[in-house]
């Protein structure tokens, strides 16, 4: 316990004859007091139902026509010799990657606008390997190499996806605090 004493004095006594020893101006009590007690500012709260539904509007109109294009580029015969696991297997899939791509173009503002670019032009990429995949499976019908390649596909996309949205967050956490600093 001494110790601990003697290391506070030492630490007091480095700063001797630095502190603030000023009195403060007249009437500095009342003047804190009159602030402490004064009633907080009521701030003006935006009014974001417009806004949310017109962005709900817009998000149901886009998953719509996605999948009424989706169905309609899809072939009849893609799933012939394909047994009903394996379908099972790509609806689920491609509706957790739908999912994740739905969140990626939510996030969409200024600075992120060059990732998300980037990022639908690799999504490309994957749906070009996933169509020789396909291609494959229509040809030699269901192997497990086959369904393996799929599933290591969506899996491939997602945890892509998945870290493209983390960077985007961090980059809009990061603003968020340079807009704090500043104010």
């Amino acid at each position: 316990m001494k110790e601990k004493k003697d290391s506070i004095e030492t630490l007091f006594s480095q700063f001797e004859n630095q502190w603030d020893t000023e009195t403060p101006r007249l009437g500095h009590s009342e003047r804190f007091l009159k602030k402490l007690n004064a009633e907080p500012v009521q701030t003006k709260k935006k009014n974001l139902m417009p806004l949310s539904l017109a962005a709900s509007l817009l998000l149901i109109a886009g998953i719509i026509s996605f999948y009424q294009l989706k169905n309609d580029n899809t072939p009849t015969n893609q799933w012939q010799n394909a047994s009903a696991q394996t379908k099972e297997t790509h609806d689920y899939f491609a509706s957790v990657v739908e999912k994740e791509l739905t969140d990626l173009k939510s996030k969409q503002t200024p600075e992120t606008e060059q990732i998300i670019t980037d990022a639908l032009t690799q999504m490309n990429v994957f749906e070009q390997d996933y169509q020789k995949i396909i291609n494959e499976l229509q040809k030699n019908g269901d192997t497990k190499q086959l369904l393996h390649a799929m599933i290591l596909n969506f899996q491939t996309r997602i945890s892509f996806l998945e870290e493209v949205i983390k960077k985007i967050e961090i980059i809009t956490h990061q603003k968020n605090i340079e807009n704090e600093k500043s104010i």
